[in-house]
């Protein structure tokens, strides 16, 4: 998905009224929301990742997998990627699983 989805995300997530507000909640200004808004920067840094994936309650990975499909060079990559995000699968916390494992790669 592109980086601006994830904006969006947040900004539904906790209410926010504009693109600064949520550029301040992620530690990026707003020049660099606008870039990702209109697809001049193509994917975030994993450290934003982080921070998205925190705020939204879902693990790291699958947010930094999305981006790095986003970003990716060359064909063969995107397609690496598009396969580590496919096979991320989701374990509820409250689970059968132990509370310290939130996700696993096949």
């Amino acid at each position: 998905m592109k980086p601006y989805y994830w904006i969006e995300e947040v900004k539904k997530a906790k209410g926010l009224t504009s693109d600064y507000q949520a550029g301040e909640m992620l530690g990026i200004g707003r020049q660099r929301v606008s870039h990702y808004k209109h697809d001049r920067i193509q994917s975030f840094e994993d450290e934003t990742c982080t921070i998205i994936a925190e705020t939204l309650g879902i693990e790291p990975i699958s947010v930094i997998a999305d981006q790095r499909v986003e970003g990716a060079k060359t064909p063969n990559m995107k397609a690496v990627w598009e396969r580590v995000k496919q096979n991320i699968v989701m374990v509820p916390r409250d689970g059968i699983e132990p509370p310290t494992r939130g996700f696993s790669i096949l």
